[in-house]
């Protein structure tokens, strides 16, 4: 028997609506379906191409409901705040650190830029913007007032600066914040939204930043 390995990938709640169902409590998950895992423990990778991104309502703790299933590329590697519901319930991000590529007669990973945008409120949800953060993108985090959002490029030692006007969202700035080998993984926007904290995994370090506007 072969166990499947999804959903790891990484969970996050945020309050929004979904057209179906009027004011519910959303989570969004990834699904990498890249990867099995036998009863040995032993990995077993497949061709890409079935990821998906599951809409849950989860206004019911006790009875969660799978509101839409999309496909979309993303990876179990990385941090689990890989993705987040806009404030506003509206939107949601998406970063994608890892695509495979054939190698042999196997797959290998080289890391990926992408950063999906997910119109929540169409009926289904579906993507509507891919935005190119920095190589790696991985950890992402989107300021309490929903007007920007943080990605931590992994492969690159920078974090990417995005703009949010309604459903439009564009790369404004990159921050270089260390070498591309101190792995910034993942980032955090403090509750008033004036400072950011970035982990940079490797060099065992957190930066500081100011954000300004």
């Amino acid at each position: 028997m072969r166990q499947a390995w999804q959903g790891a990938f990484g969970a996050l709640i945020a309050f929004g609506s979904y057209t179906a169902t009027a004011h519910a409590q959303l989570m969004i998950v990834g699904n990498d379906e890249k990867l099995t895992i036998d009863d040995a423990g032993k990995s077993l990778p497949h061709e890409p191409g079935h990821d998906t991104l599951s809409i849950i309502d989860i206004s019911k703790p006790d009875a969660p409901k799978i509101v839409a299933s999309i496909p979309l590329m993303n990876t179990i590697a990385g941090p689990p705040t890989n993705l987040a519901i806009h404030p506003s319930g509206e939107i949601a991000l998406v970063a994608n650190s890892l695509n495979p590529e054939s190698e042999g007669t196997g797959w290998k990973n080289v890391p990926d830029d992408k950063v999906f945008v997910i119109d929540l409120k169409a009926n289904p949800p579906a993507i509507i913007a891919t935005v190119n953060a920095g190589k790696q993108a991985s950890g992402l985090a989107i300021a309490p007032k929903g007007d920007l959002a943080l990605v931590a490029n992994r492969a690159a030692g920078s974090v990417s600066v995005l703009s949010i006007k309604g459903k439009e969202v564009k790369v404004i700035d990159t921050v270089e914040i260390g070498a591309a080998g101190d792995q910034v993984s993942a980032v955090a926007i403090t509750p008033d939204g004036r400072r950011a904290l970035a982990v940079k995994a490797a060099a065992n370090k957190v930066a500081l930043l100011s954000i300004d506007g």
